[in-house]
């Protein structure tokens, strides 16, 4: 039996950035442009994730 078979690929989920201009949030898919909806700043920085991580303590 072959796992890779049962493996479905990952959604297109639609990650969130902040604008480095206007810091309004943006839902960014994987082939939209990097481009800021509200003003067109194109600087955009990645939304920390609320994952929990046991890293450094």
């Amino acid at each position: 039996m072959d796992a890779q078979k049962d493996v479905q690929p990952p959604k297109q989920q639609p990650m969130i950035y902040i604008c480095g201009e206007c810091h309004t949030e943006n839902e960014i898919k994987a082939r939209d442009p990097i481009r800021c909806r509200e003003c067109g700043y194109r600087i955009m920085y990645k939304k920390r994730t609320k994952r929990y991580s046991s890293g450094c303590v």
